[in-house]
């Protein structure tokens, strides 16, 4: 059972039209607990139509060196319920929240496999924020070098500027790349992510892979790392939306429905 946590706004910006950066302060005794690459589950703390209680994931795109501070990226959705909830709290709110949730960080007792022990991030569309959260984390901080860090989304302008992720990133990451890719629904979608991805060896020169965003790609890419025999699992990716009708393990609860 999910064990409810509080935490206060602390301040709030925009990050473009699309968009609202929320720095939270959890306000509990016990440490967070929170690694790069984890989400939590915010809590509305109102009914849907449907009867159920409004809660959304997202995945902070802070460094955890500090757990007890949480920045949030929220994209606001229209008719979205739970994003526009977050877009209108301000300072001194104090919000309900689970978590943190997910496995999305490197295993160090993973073996350096045929890609040499590189590291594979690659995230599409708001996806982006779990890559950040995990790119910034301390448990990443030396394998960096090892890294490639890939970005995919249909505009340039879409969610956030390019500039505020840009100005988010660790040094020392070893390739980056921060590009397009056919809209959310394309068929052609996940053939372009996997031409990116091929254009550095493919699945089979990464040892550990990442994959966060639109579900129609991130499953067809994590076959890819399974059959190039990367010890990669469903815990190596988060879906924000398209998520495919599998089952998820009732330990860790899957991210809800964008909105």
């Amino acid at each position: 059972m999910a064990i409810p946590k509080k935490a206060v706004v602390r301040g709030v910006r925009a990050l473009g039209p699309q968009a609202r950066a929320i720095e939270l302060e959890v306000v509990e005794v016990e440490p967070l607990g929170w690694r790069g690459g984890q989400y939590i589950i915010v809590d509305g703390g109102f009914l849907l139509p449907n009867g159920k209680a409004c809660k959304r994931a997202y995945s902070p795109v802070n460094d955890d060196r500090d757990p007890a501070r949480l920045e949030l990226w929220v994209m606001r959705i229209e008719q979205g319920p739970g994003s526009a909830f977050l877009h209108a709290v301000e300072p001194g709110r104090e919000i309900a929240f689970s978590g943190p949730w997910g496995r999305l960080y490197p295993d160090a007792s993973a073996p350096a496999a045929g890609g040499g022990g590189r590291i594979l991030i690659l995230a599409t569309d708001t996806g982006i924020t779990a890559a950040l959260g995990l790119v910034r984390s301390a448990h990443m901080a030396p394998l960096l070098a090892r890294t490639s860090l890939i970005w995919l989304r249909a505009q340039a302008d879409y969610f956030v500027p390019e500039s505020e992720v840009r100005a988010r990133l660790p040094a020392g990451i070893g390739d980056l790349h921060l590009g397009l890719a056919p809209p959310i629904g394309d068929p052609d979608r996940l053939a372009h992510a996997r031409a990116v991805v091929a254009e550095r060896g493919g699945a089979a020169a990464f040892s550990q892979g990442f994959i966060s965003g639109d579900g129609a790609v991130n499953y067809g890419m994590l076959d890819d790392l399974c059959a190039a025999g990367i010890p990669a699992t469903r815990e190596n990716v988060e879906s924000f939306f398209n998520m495919p009708k599998r089952p998820v393990p009732a330990a860790a609860p899957g991210p809800a429905v964008a909105g």
